[in-house]
């Protein structure tokens, strides 16, 4: 019996050990991210969009995105512009540490380089704090990929390629995959009608960035009257 004991004990022990390695190993991750942007007041971009979904029928769009740290985002377009504001811009700030419950789901590797697999639930209900998967290249501290919220009824998946902009990675471009019920305000508002009958929502969205402004001392009104997207 005692042997017993003492095997279930050692058992335990690795696992506990496992455990630890594995949370102190998210928090270097997650940590890493936020210091890496920690310098990263704001940027102004041009993006081009490209829709080609099953409902959509919309020619590409251009526009001009502000983004202010924390989380202001403001787009700026001559004509009337549809956006997937879910994974269309990028923001490092939605994804501290403090403001999630995380677990590691998954080592891997990505593109050839060393990546993990993350789960984040938020601490608290936000429209911009939802459970989302992460997949992080750590040699490189990028996220790589965001799938936001993974369900039967609604799935968004996001894939990130960078580019070195004054000195800072930022998005070149991001393909944005959808499938979504037509019935979720929240997520098609964004979008003009769609065929008459449709349900679901479903297709890809290419964003392309370029001419990046970093740290140009944006000022708060630039964003006036429009939506903040500052997490809590």
């Amino acid at each position: 019996m005692k042997k017993v004991l003492l095997w279930f004990a050692a058992i335990l022990f690795f696992l506990s050990t496992e455990w630890i390695q594995a949370q102190e190993e998210v928090s270097r991750v997650l940590d890493a991210i936020e210091n890496k942007y920690s310098g990263l007041e704001d940027y102004t971009v041009d993006v081009k969009v490209h829709f080609e979904m099953e409902s959509l029928k919309a020619p590409d769009l251009q526009a001009k995105l502000y983004y202010k740290a924390p989380a202001k985002m403001k787009v700026e377009s001559k004509k009337i512009f549809f956006f997937p504001k879910e994974g269309g811009y990028f923001n490092p700030s939605l994804f501290r540490k403090r403001d999630f419950e995380v677990t590691l789901l998954e080592r891997l590797n990505y593109k050839g380089g060393k990546s993990v697999k993350l789960k984040l639930i938020p601490k608290e209900a936000s429209r911009y704090h939802q459970i989302s998967i992460v997949t992080i290249d750590v040699d490189r501290n990028l996220i790589m990929e965001i799938e936001i919220s993974p369900s039967d009824v609604r799935k968004i998946k996001t894939t990130i390629e960078y580019g070195t902009f004054d000195h800072f990675d930022l998005p070149a471009s991001m393909e944005v995959q959808l499938d979504v019920t037509s019935s979720e305000p929240n997520e098609t508002k964004e979008f003009p009608p769609f065929g008459q009958g449709a349900k679901r929502v479903t297709g890809k969205v290419e964003i392309t960035y370029s001419n990046y402004k970093v740290n140009s001392n944006l000022t708060d009104e630039i964003f006036k009257d429009t939506e903040s997207h500052q997490p809590k």
